[in-house]
């Protein structure tokens, strides 16, 4: 079984459903499971789709998510020797490339790009993305042994900007996908007000001590998310931590707000 072998590898190894985790793996950041709970995860059939945690609990492990192939190339060519390592190709058309820090960075990310580390997971082969195409490895390589990547750290470091106007429907997200995303939070028990479902974070292994306060919210409108910790989020990533495939609502840019003929104004509400 796969799993096996990447918890033989010493990485710590946790059950998908799509690319969400079916158990609360917060304990998984910090011990890896035995072998006995992975069987007896893959035998209550939690274990559809198989994660790697990040980070110290995985000896150091960073993964350089790019869903961005031109990021990547952009990688490929300043980072020449650290392309030659292990390399997934996504079910979703990225790259995921594995490496094994001496000193590990923190997690950070930018337009295309993501360094998890701490706090973070990947869906790794032979899981199947929520589009119905397996991941599968494209670089068998060794996993490359680093022992600093502060400068490839800088590279991912996000650039200083304004945070996104998350009222604005006209910068929003699809109508349909939003709506998505939305059922999905009502049917967790978020609750409403006004145009916010408010919950826990979707990224609870970012919150210290297991916090599992109400700290987000969900704009039904614009498709943005907020908390308190980890500031805004784009209807896309939601969607990604969700497991929502954006192509089976139309895609991810907004194309169909509902336009009133009398006032001549974009009025927002997925809900129709």
């Amino acid at each position: 079984m796969a799993a096996e072998r990447y918890l033989a590898l010493g990485y710590c190894v946790i059950p998908l459903r799509g690319k969400v985790p079916t158990i609360t793996w917060s304990t998984y950041q910090r011990r890896k499971p035995s072998l006995n709970e992975l069987r007896r995860w893959a035998r209550c059939g939690l274990l559809r789709n198989i994660g790697i945690v990040c980070g110290e609990v995985s000896g150091n492990l960073v993964v350089l998510d790019f869903d961005d192939l031109a990021v990547y190339e952009t990688f490929i060519r300043r980072f020449p020797d650290l392309a030659q390592t292990y390399t997934v190709a996504t079910g979703g058309g990225g790259r995921h490339a594995y490496l094994q820090a001496g000193l590990l960075p923190p997690s950070r990310r930018r337009q295309g790009v993501e360094l998890r580390g701490n706090g973070l997971q990947v869906v790794a082969p032979p899981s199947v993305h929520p589009n119905s195409t397996p991941y599968q490895v494209l670089h068998s390589l060794d996993v490359l042994q680093v022992p600093n990547l502060e400068e490839l750290a800088r590279w991912v470091r996000p650039a200083a900007g304004p945070k996104p106007d998350i009222s604005a429907p006209a910068a929003g997200a699809n109508p349909s996908l939003t709506a998505a995303i939305a059922l999905h939070f009502q049917a967790l028990g978020y609750r409403r007000r006004g145009d916010w479902l408010n919950g826990p974070c979707i990224y609870p292994q970012r919150h210290a001590h297991d916090d599992s306060r109400i700290s987000f919210g969900f704009n039904t409108c614009s498709g943005y998310g907020n908390c308190f910790r980890c500031g805004s989020m784009l209807a896309k990533d939601i969607a990604r931590v969700l497991g929502i495939d954006p192509s089976s609502y139309g895609g991810i840019a907004p194309h169909s707000y509902r336009r009133d003929t009398d006032e001549q104004q974009f009025v927002c509400n997925p809900f129709t």
